[in-house]
């Protein structure tokens, strides 16, 4: 089998299993992230991933309960991470209609 027919096949495969698993994916999001506040962090944490700290002040999250979160998100298959240890999530909730559209957390008042 040439390595066309092979990522075709592959891809096939991956349309087939995310139609699926859709309805399931989204229940496990909307209980692990059960409001806004977890739902602009964990969308925070793409490929272009800010700092963990970044994401802590703009969704005013405490450190360990940040933390805390993205561990959950990790063993729950949720999120994953890299080898230089930053965390990734793996859903966009704008698939899911988790989010109207890309979190714009505010930034902490001045004084």
């Amino acid at each position: 089998m040439s390595d066309d027919r092979i990522l075709a096949v592959l891809t096939d495969i991956r349309n087939w299993t995310r139609a699926a698993s859709y309805s399931s994916v989204k229940k496990l999001l909307e209980e692990a992230l059960p409001d806004n506040k977890s739902r602009a962090a964990y969308q925070m944490m793409g490929d272009a991933t800010p700092s963990m700290e970044q994401v802590r002040i703009a969704c005013r999250i405490g450190r360990s309960t940040l933390f805390s979160l993205a561990d959950r998100w990790t063993a729950m298959g949720l999120m994953e991470v890299k080898d230089d240890k930053r965390r990734v999530r793996l859903f966009d909730l704008t698939d899911f209609g988790l989010l109207d559209a890309e979190p714009h957390p505010q930034s902490p008042a001045k004084r």
